[in-house]
């Protein structure tokens, strides 16, 4: 195994564990299903819980909310405490909430919900992950190793949004309950997300992943000094825009051009397998011709399919070449969620204040969650149709175009500041 890794370019770093970071990958995606799943399945969530558009907005509004708070200081304790106690605290914790979700809840209640589920999935739980990977890979390899995190994540991502789906559909049954379909999807995300908090429980080894040097809650000032974090997390506020607003292309092809339901959720299920393409191959293409041309040429390519969803006739036949253009725009924000974070090596951050760092570019980058979906919400309800997703495709064309350019930002200042070895 090892000797194939080797011609495939891996160093010996990677080599010994790629596994890890497997494991860790599946975790970072399987954590998200209870507090996202309600995309997937958009249209029936809403008429599930007598939700509008502008209050499941809310919801993301609230994970945002929680998630901003909670990286700030989640990436400091991400540097102090153990790894394997925070991925099986956070797993299991996201796994209960999914039991009380079951409960008949009320709005606000749900919204209570989405609150503790903004502290357990997000609070030390990605800080963790970003900072796990970085330490099982080697300098030279960053790209890669983040390309198969994030590849790792997209194939369990498809391998539990599939399960869903099948779950979905048992639990309607011939009648069509969609009711208790959704109470099926729910009980069967709980359940795996706490299974994999057992499995992390007893698999994951704090000896690999506690290299770094701990350090104290100063540690923030210093990264808040940095540059390149400040860069970093620019760009991923512009790329997470358009994480949020993916959820929104499913319920375009089901309201606006007349997809059916169960296509809008396999589609959205089989997009994650399509994310192998984008993170493993723009690990290798970054590696080898730099991070920066990677993200740049993607935020150009996502920029163009956009555009040509937003023209496209509002009719079924148009399905087909929204499909393509959809998964083309996937495969391309794949390979920038991933490089994103291997920026961190390229700019020099010291490895020790990778927690740190990611809770900080987390909070900044991540703050979209707090209004995007509102902002979705709100354009969908007071502008019925297509005009309104024509509105928020606006919106998120000029996201992309901020977004290509602050990647010009960071080529120029790398230019004026090498990468330092500081590690």
């Amino acid at each position: 195994m090892k000797n194939l890794l080797a011609k495939l370019g891996f160093g010996e770093k990677l080599s010994k564990n790629i596994w890890a970071i497997l494991i860790v990958a599946f975790s970072g995606a399987i954590i998200y299903g209870l507090p996202y799943f309600r995309f997937d399945y958009y249209d029936a969530y809403l008429a599930t819980y007598h939700l509008t558009n502008t209050q499941m907005g809310v919801f993301g509004s609230i994970l945002g909310v929680f998630g901003m708070i909670s990286y700030l200081f989640g990436g400091v304790v991400a540097d102090r405490f153990s790894t394997r106690m925070i991925l099986t605290v956070s797993l299991i914790g996201t796994g209960l909430g999914g039991f009380v979700h079951l409960l008949p809840l009320t709005y606000y209640e749900l919204v209570a919900l989405y609150a503790f589920w903004g502290i357990s999935s997000l609070f030390a739980f990605w800080p963790a992950c970003v900072k796990a990977v970085r330490i099982l890979s080697g300098s030279d390899d960053q790209g890669k190793a983040y390309g198969f995190f994030e590849g790792g994540r997209g194939i369990g991502a498809a391998l539990m949004a599939m399960g869903a789906v099948v779950a979905f559909r048992i639990g309607i049954g011939q009648i069509n309950d969609e009711v208790l379909g959704m109470k099926t999807v729910i009980v069967y995300y709980s359940i795996i997300t706490i299974a994999m908090g057992i499995f992390c429980f007893f698999t994951v080894k704090d000896g690999k992943m506690e290299k770094s040097d701990r350090i104290s809650f100063k540690g923030i000032g210093q990264v808040l000094k940095m540059p390149a974090v400040w860069i970093i997390g620019f760009v991923t506020f512009c790329n997470y825009v358009f994480t949020l607003s993916l959820y929104y292309f499913t319920p375009y092809a089901t309201s606006i051009l007349g997809a059916t339901v169960t296509f809008g959720a396999t589609l959205a299920a089989l997009k994650r397998w399509f994310s192998l393409f984008g993170n493993v191959g723009g690990g290798f293409f970054s590696d080898k011709f730099g991070t920066g041309n990677a993200l740049l040429i993607s935020f150009v390519i996502m920029i163009l399919g956009t555009l040509g969803i937003l023209i496209l006739p509002t009719q079924p036949d148009s399905i087909l070449m929204f499909t393509i253009l959809f998964v083309l725009i996937y495969i391309f924000y794949n390979v920038n969620y991933a490089q994103t974070w291997a920026m961190m090596d390229e700019g020099g951050i010291p490895e020790k204040f990778s927690g740190t760092a990611a809770g900080i570019i987390s909070t900044v980058g991540y703050l979209p969650e707090i209004f995007v979906s509102v902002l979705a919400g709100i354009m969908i309800d007071q502008n019925p149709g297509v005009d309104g997703y024509r509105q928020f495709f606006g919106f998120l064309i000029a996201m992309l175009a901020l977004g290509a350019i602050f990647v010009l930002i960071w080529k120029a200042y790398l230019k004026k500041h090498p990468k330092e070895t500081n590690k």
